[in-house]
């Protein structure tokens, strides 16, 4: 069960979450897709609204303090905002099974770019879903295969 409760945490943690948190509880414990990636995929994305309230809190107070940062926010927001592709592009940045491309870093970026939250909160949910899906057919087929070796 401690196995578990570790496996469930990395849920949490930027560039690891449930893309590699659900083959390591597939791996590790003996229990069966759905819930792991239930479970995995519901603890990802709680991530969403805790980095918006993060960046909220902590991004105006860097932007009046530091030049820099503020030069770097608007970079990117002039980039991003207002574009058409941005939901689409979101899905597929997030969906990426890579490190650092989760929805830790698919809200930073929806952040930086000024993207509405609520279709940029879907975007992120859709990607990580898929990312988690697929990682998870992936892991299934691997570990069927050792299991035949």
């Amino acid at each position: 069960m401690s196995e578990l409760l570790i496996v469930l945490l990395l849920s949490l943690v930027p560039s690891f979450e449930a893309r590699y948190a659900i083959p390591t509880a597939l791996a590790l414990t003996d229990l069966s897709p759905i819930p792991v990636f239930t479970l995995c995929v519901g603890l990802n994305l709680l991530v969403i609204p805790a980095v918006f309230a993060g960046l909220d809190r902590l991004a105006p107070p860097l932007r009046r303090r530091y030049k820099w940062i503020n030069s770097i926010f608007m970079w990117f927001w002039k980039r991003g905002h207002g574009r058409r592709w941005s939901f689409p592009a979101l899905v597929a940045f997030v969906t990426t099974p890579v490190p650092g491309t989760g929805a830790y870093t698919g809200a930073l970026m929806a952040y930086l770019f000024g993207l509405d939250r609520k279709p940029a909160a879907v975007a992120i949910v859709i990607g990580v879903v898929l990312s988690a899906t697929l990682t998870t057919f992936i892991s299934l087929g691997v570990i069927s295969l050792t299991k035949i070796l």
